[in-house]
């Protein structure tokens, strides 16, 4: 069963830039995974669950 985080983490490539969005992944390690490798750091991660959690996993910005 899969996941979805709400994140908050910082691309060094783009000095330092704060980006949020969500992310599918079936558990918490994977979702930092997927992240960092895109060139995140200092992920933050909240998990969603009940009915918003289930509508971001259709318009997450990381599957």
């Amino acid at each position: 069963m899969v996941a979805v985080f709400q994140f908050r983490a910082v691309n060094r490539q783009r000095e330092d830039h704060v980006e949020t969005g969500t992310v599918v992944a079936h558990n918490e390690e994977e979702a930092k995974k997927k992240l960092r490798q895109m060139h995140f750091e200092e992920i933050r991660l909240k998990k969603l669950g009940g009915l918003s959690g289930l509508l971001k996993s259709f318009t997450a910005d990381i599957k």
